[in-house]
């Protein structure tokens, strides 16, 4: 006891100390608590959302204009975003959004339902924009408290989201082990069948399970000389469960950005210190031990998984939706034309997709996203979404330029920035054929490794307030 009693003490010196980490890791539970969904009709979101908005405006009050500047690209990105989203909600005259591009429809129902001489605003779905435009806040609260706190304290934010990880992929565990039960399933409409974590889509749940490989990574390289063989056994074991958890969801995306989790761990873990021999102190028989039952207690919850699962039947085999997923594409490519340059307004895929929706793809279900959001973003956004989009990528290009060339740095910051781009790559890429960042966890998870990219950048002044 003697021993944790020192770092208890400190954790609660460090929440004391800046009471925007305590925010921001009160806020960042709540989004993995209550926000594992993408829809916008979720009730825990009714309390998720008004916390946010009350932690966004915590954060802001306590911004100064240092965190500003040192932060500018990120929190310009976000401002951006909320920007666009906003623009499109804002009413206009007639003689302007009848002239829009693609709103014949809308003029011919308005003339039908003699509701014409009307202000709309650019979207054409407002209600669906004031949902997206909601749901930014919970990232751009993550985003805002995430900026103020100085980097010594960032690894309580990084075990707050390793915590999220571990007991999602436990819950996954006992949703297998129970026979997928319905009461182990946290939302109402779900992937029944699939062990889905604390999300609502099996997806989800494989995405945060290929950014849990390279935080993995991270942890064994911070592991202290004294304990460093237990740290890296547990580390090895989590790894070897995360990998087991995307199988069992039967994701392909899964299994393919498991590849560049993989990749990115090893990125990071050749960045570590160089190792200090130090002498062994104790009873050398007590890590063995504990590695080897702790790998025993994974082997049997991967044997449940496996017996319940049948998950490489769902890797061999494609449903409905997924061979119509390319159709989805290739009939949102074709209406990019007819909403240029303004686009069909934020929110509004649904029931455009409606619109334009081919007979042959007419069934007892709907597509509420194209399932590839760098497109769906790029027709419902215009031309001003394809510029963000493209200052966001150079951005992160800039930052994982500059993490790259500073690894040898012995920096525990550029570590973690490093694991930061691992994160923002893998749900980049996972957004070419899925929807992940509309989940407000993932979106939290990666408005705050943007956060950690920039850091190493940021000037110590910077964070003189809590230095």
């Amino acid at each position: 006891m003697a021993r944790r009693e020192p770092r208890i003490a400190r954790l609660r010196g460090a929440l004391g100390d800046n009471w925007q980490l305590a925010t921001l890791c009160v806020l960042l539970a709540a989004a993995f608590l209550l926000g594992g969904g993408s829809r916008g009709d979720i009730l825990s979101l009714m309390i998720l959302r008004p916390l946010a908005v009350v932690c966004l405006g915590l954060g802001l009050l306590g911004m100064t204009r240092r965190d500003w500047r040192a932060f500018r690209v990120p929190l310009a990105i976000m401002g951006a975003i909320l920007a666009l989203i906003l623009l499109h909600l804002i009413p206009l005259p007639p003689f302007i959004w009848t002239n829009l591009p693609g709103r014949e429809i809308v003029v011919r129902a308005s003339e039908l339902a003699g509701l014409e001489g009307i202000w709309r605003p650019i979207s054409m779905v407002p209600y669906r924009g004031w949902n997206a435009f909601y749901a930014m806040l919970v990232p751009a609260a993550a985003m805002v408290l995430a900026v103020q706190v100085p980097p010594q304290r960032q690894k309580i934010v990084l075990y707050v989201v390793l915590g999220a990880m571990v007991l999602a992929a436990f819950l996954g565990i006992a949703q297998a082990g129970s026979g997928y039960n319905p009461a182990t399933y946290p939302y109402r409409l779900s992937n029944f069948g699939s062990p889905v974590g604390l999300f609502s889509n099996r997806n989800h749940f494989s995405a945060l399970m290929c950014i849990a490989i390279p935080a993995l990574a991270l942890i064994a390289t911070r592991a202290p000389a004294s304990n460093r063989m237990l740290v890296h056994a547990l580390c090895a074991g989590g790894v070897m469960l995360a990998v087991f958890m995307i199988l069992a969801t039967g994701s392909r995306a899964g299994l393919v950005l498991s590849g560049v989790g993989f990749l990115t761990a090893w990125l990071i873990w050749s960045a570590r210190p160089a190792r200090v021999k130090r002498r062994q102190v104790g009873r050398t028989w007590i890590v063995p031990a504990v590695a080897v039952a702790f790998f025993v207690v994974v082997g049997a919850c991967l044997a449940i998984i496996f017996d319940r699962a049948e998950a490489l039947d769902r890797i061999s085999t494609s449903s409905v939706a997924e061979e119509n997923r390319v159709q989805t594409w290739q009939v949102t490519a074709e209406s990019l034309p007819d909403y240029m340059p303004v686009g069909s307004g934020i929110g509004s895929f649904k029931e455009l997709f409606q619109i334009h929706e081919p007979s042959s793809m007419l069934g007892f279900a709907y597509w509420n996203h194209a399932h590839n959001d760098w497109l769906e973003w790029l027709l419902e956004g215009g031309v001003p979404a394809l510029i963000l989009m493209l200052f966001a990528v150079w951005a992160f290009a800039r930052s994982a330029l500059y993490l790259w060339r500073h690894r040898r740095s012995d920096s525990s910051g550029v570590r973690l920035g490093m694991f930061g781009g691992a994160a923002i790559l893998i749900l980049g890429l996972w957004s070419f054929v899925d929807y992940p960042l509309r989940v407000p966890s993932m979106a939290c998870l990666a408005a705050i490794a943007a956060v950690w990219m920039t850091a190493p950048r940021v000037s110590k002044p910077s964070f003189a307030r809590n230095g």
